[in-house]
């Protein structure tokens, strides 16, 4: 993995209230981080932060402290879609990319004390590929090793679903790295089942897929997901209405998530990884 890589970040816009110590704003108080206001002693009892001038000053002669805000660790789990439309190699390896992103992300959790989960599916949740909320570091490396290695099993994404019941509580940042070549209702069905968290959607597009197909020819191809083959003849018209389906099906995608989730990021081909940071940190896609 790359230098650019290693430095991948994200934040979130929100405060969280977890008790544990990390780098996110918190809803919790404590005696470091950013100064938060001054408050009455008795309100907040650590005579360490006394502020002096402000207490003298006090028309109600109070004896005041100063309240920092105590940055906290968040939950971050990484969904990953392993149905057989993942296994796609073209000027890319779908799957190689996603375990890429995951590892990553994994870095970042150690540096900022957040944990990490990764959940791959398909129909299912793939449980042989699980790795349930940890800080270990070997852990993570294991998880995303195996998940390299993984084979793809069962069509479908409804183990979403699944995914979403085992992290309800609360609020988690989560992403999901997928082709999002999913029907209108196992997108509602995702939408549904996270739709209490923080949803980051990141979507992984091959150009040999539909867009840098010859126009003219015969073509022996693949479903991936069915496993059948089909011979095409190749011509502008069909390609023309193959695109126009499938931007048709990803704008249908795109409005569902948009409701419920951030602005979808996009990988074609290969992980810009400066561009990857600016989208987690500001929200650029």
């Amino acid at each position: 993995m790359n230098d650019a890589a290693r430095e991948l970040a994200y934040a979130i816009p929100w405060r969280t209230s977890g008790v544990r110590v990390g780098a996110h704003k918190s809803y919790l108080s404590g005696s470091g981080g950013l100064f938060r206001d001054i408050v009455p002693l008795t309100v907040f009892p650590d005579p360490r932060r006394i502020a002096v001038r402000a207490s003298l000053s006090d028309p109600f002669e109070r004896l005041l402290v100063r309240r920092a805000e105590q940055p906290s660790s968040i939950d971050v789990v990484v969904l990953v879609d392993v149905s057989p439309s993942m296994a796609f190699e073209g000027r890319g390896n779908k799957m190689a990319i996603a375990a890429d992103v995951a590892e990553a992300l994994a870095i970042f959790t150690e540096r900022t004390g957040d944990t990490f989960a990764l959940l791959p599916f398909d129909s299912k949740l793939r449980h042989d590929l699980v790795l349930w909320k940890t800080l270990s570091r070997a852990a993570h490396l294991d998880a995303i090793d195996r998940l390299r290695r993984s084979r793809a099993e069962r069509k479908g994404s409804e183990g979403i679903a699944d995914a979403g019941a085992v992290i309800a509580g609360s609020r988690k940042l989560v992403f999901i790295v997928s082709d999002f070549l999913w029907s209108d209702a196992e997108t509602r069905m995702a939408v549904e089942a996270l739709a209490f968290h923080d949803v980051v959607p990141i979507e992984l597009r091959d150009s040999l897929e539909i867009e840098d197909l010859p126009s003219w020819g015969l073509l022996n191809l693949r479903d991936l997901e069915s496993g059948r083959h089909r011979l095409v003849a190749m011509r502008p018209s069909l390609k023309e209405q193959w695109l126009t389906l499938r931007n048709e099906r990803r704008d249908r995608i795109t409005r569902v998530l948009d409701a419920n989730a951030r602005e979808m990021f996009t990988i074609r081909d290969s992980i810009d990884w400066t561009r990857l940071t600016a989208y987690l940190l500001y929200g650029i896609a």
